[in-house]
């Protein structure tokens, strides 16, 4: 028998920066404006960066285009290199502020020509670190030589080495989420004025690959595609002077792609250059996902059985694994364990659990991992001699590890994953897996879990029943024809009767309250509140004279907080809870909003809030509403206070992503007796 927990199973990140790589980018960096023959000088005042949305060079003579119609650049000249004047001159110019990637003993020599490179790859850094998450600014370095510098050809080869699969390169919220990383950058590299950049390169960008389909090769070339660059420029500001264009990606992606195939093909971006495991990543995707069944599970038990006692057996006991799909297998765990808001540290908790039960599984009985990924954490796919009886066709079907995360050096795992699962015979039964599952998970009765769980054919039937009860479809006129809505109380009375004859976020809201949202003019009805982070948009320093103005356990002043709630339409009562995301503010002036929300696949993709990254937190965002902590990367990451950086966005909470053990919210579901007898108090459940 073989157990995980996050000892065994180390994120592997590479955090902490070296000299040698940074040279190596720097040097990178030179060798393009070496390349280019023009005048360094000339470029640094220009704002010459080799971030963009094309390839370095082609980067370069944009970015000095829009700098030439900048009037925050004219100011810089006109006072010699940007002082307070030509802040002053234009309201949208950024403060003088640290980039987060370079050292301050460089930044002492002040914007000037010879530091153009290191600039340039403060930019890059801050590029790909606010495009995705969890990507530690060493590892962005690391990226980008294997890139040559290429940004987007390097977000491509993240895209890859992590397998994101879904990762959609055009859609809505990519586009915001390129724009709020070009301005990041702009901001790292100490741009005059990253707004008008970014107006830019958001006016090209629908012709960016009519127009420059490859990179200048020749002086010539070089010049061809600055005049180019300028005259469109200005064309486009005339003609969209008052409009706020739409950033377009697809030609960039495209161009990129090509520039990636004929590269590699000539051995330019080849293997040998090492890139970061993806270890971290995929086990975040994994937990990810497994906290979307934990939502879709509590849609489906009723609000007043949800909350008089399920929520507790839902932490307790409620994992993701057994023969069933996740969200069944939750479901009925969390009724046979046999408490209106579940903490979010303890859901986090449950969900930590459910991942190293199923690792600790499958890897009891074939050593791979992987496999969860590609089933999307769904056992009975991932092991196809889960049942005693496998039907014919899961027996035939061969899974697709293309794309999948690369955690080998090998890109292509699928020959070793068949060989390892479908074409061995397990090192270990199925209930010395459970066993090895349950004591991962922390269960609170192991052997009563693997006995239930893994009976012989009797209990197998009964499962099966459960799964038929639990997806019957239910139409009802009006609503939607859908088997993933809330159990009736005669559902779940035939769940308990069937399963009765089986061998056996901070949380600091303390009420619930009717929510009345609105959808199409239906009232919504509160049904569960599944996460919370009330530490947004700060912190600042309290003045006021009680510690408690804003919080009881610290001086410091947070104006927002963030939730998660599930809610049902009164009008469609058979109809799944519909996930809301509310933002509340704590001052008397600050309004409180909420709207539904639509998870995305982890593997698609995320949206970024600032905050609740660096909480360890699992709230879902909406993906194009404007909300604090979205659009505050650039201040918070590059401001004065340090507060926020992207390596702390990344270790604050590295402990707490995927904590197995106790939590501190676990003590709502006890009580301490004191006991003279002895020093030590005795605990007791009190549900």
């Amino acid at each position: 028998m073989r157990t995980f927990s996050p000892r065994e199973v180390e994120d592997q990140f590479h955090i902490y920066r070296l000299k040698d790589e940074i040279a190596a980018v720097v040097a990178t960096i030179d060798k393009i404006y070496s390349h280019l023959q023009l005048d360094k000088g000339s470029l640094e005042k220009k704002n010459g960066f080799c971030f963009g949305l094309l390839d370095p060079v082609t980067n370069i003579l944009i970015n000095s285009a829009i700098s030439e119609l900048s009037p925050a650049t004219a100011a810089q000249a006109v006072v010699g290199g940007g002082g307070e004047k030509a802040k002053d001159l234009n309201n949208n110019a950024a403060p003088r502020v640290e980039a987060g990637g370079g050292s301050r003993k460089r930044r002492r020599r002040g914007d000037n020509a010879a530091d153009l490179s290191q600039r340039s790859l403060d930019g890059l850094t801050a590029f790909l670190t606010c495009l995705f998450p969890y990507l530690p600014d060493a590892e962005a370095r690391l990226y980008l030589d294997a890139a040559d510098a290429d940004p987007i050809v390097a977000s491509l080869l993240i895209i890859r080495r992590r397998g994101i699969r879904e990762f959609d390169l055009s859609s809505q919220p990519t586009e915001a989420a390129v724009e709020v990383a070009l301005r990041c950058a702009a901001v790292a590299a100490k741009h005059p004025d990253p707004r008008s950049l970014v107006l830019g390169w958001k006016l090209l960008s629908p012709v960016v690959e009519a127009l420059f389909g490859s990179a200048p090769s020749s002086p010539r070339e070089t010049t061809m595609h600055g005049d180019v660059a300028r005259r469109v420029l200005r064309r486009l500001h005339k003609d969209n002077a008052a409009a706020d264009p739409v950033l377009r990606l697809e030609g960039s992606w495209e161009l990129a792609k090509r520039r990636l195939k004929r590269e590699r093909l000539m051995g330019i971006y080849a293997g040998p250059k090492w890139l970061p495991p993806a270890r971290a990543h995929m086990k975040r995707v994994l937990l990810a996902t497994i906290h979307g069944f934990y939502l879709q599970a509590m849609g489906r038990l009723p609000t007043s059985e949800l909350c008089d006692s399920f929520h507790r057996s839902m932490l307790m006991g409620g994992h993701c694994y057994g023969p069933l799909d996740p969200v069944s297998n939750i479901i009925v765990n969390t009724i046979c364990f046999q408490w209106a808001m579940i903490s979010t540290t303890m859901l986090s908790c449950i969900v930590a659990r459910s991942l190293y039960g199923l690792v600790s599984f499958l890897c009891t009985r074939y050593l791979a991992m992987q496999r969860l990924l590609v089933t999307g954490v769904n056992l009975k796919a991932a092991d196809p001699n889960l049942s005693p009886t496998p039907s014919a066709t899961s027996r035939k079907k061969r899974l697709d590890f293309s794309d999948c995360a690369q955690v080998l050096d090998n890109p292509d795992t699928s020959h070793i994953q068949h060989s390892v699962v479908e074409e061995s015979t397990p090192s270990a039964g199925v209930d010395e897996s459970y066993i090895a599952a349950a004591t991962a998970g922390f269960h609170g009765y192991p052997l009563a879990q693997q006995e239930f769980l893994a009976s012989p054919t009797g209990l197998l039937s009964k499962l099966e029943l459960v799964s038929e009860v639990l997806h019957i479809q239910v139409c009802v006129p009006g609503s939607q024809s859908a088997s993933d809505g809330p159990l009736s109380p005669q559902k779940l009375s035939l769940l308990r009767t069937i399963l009765q004859r089986c061998p056996s976020s901070t949380g600091k809201l303390h009420q619930q309250q009717d929510v009345a949202c609105r959808k199409e003019d239906h009232p919504f009805e509160l049904h569960f509140i599944c996460g919370v982070n009330e530490l947004v948009s700060g912190p600042v320093r309290s003045l006021g004279e009680k510690v408690g103005d804003y919080n009881p356990w610290t001086r410091d002043k947070y104006y927002h907080t963030h939730i998660n709630f599930l809610a049902v339409c009164k009008a469609r009562l058979y109809d799944p809870p519909t996930l809301f995301f509310a933002e509340c503010g704590k001052d008397g002036a600050d309004t409180c909003w909420c709207v539904p929300v639509i998870p995305q696949k982890p593997e698609a993709g995320q949206v970024r809030c600032i905050y609740c990254e660096y909480q360890g937190n699992r709230i879902l965002h909406p993906a194009m509403e404007s909300f604090h902590g979205r659009d505050e990367f650039e201040k918070l990451f590059y401001g004065s206070n340090g507060s926020y950086t992207n390596d702390k966005l990344i270790t604050n909470s590295d402990l707490e992503v995927d904590w197995v053990h106790g939590v501190q919210d676990g003590a709502i579901y006890r009580d301490c007796c004191p006991d003279s007898d002895d020093d030590e108090d005795d605990w007791i459940d009190i549900f």
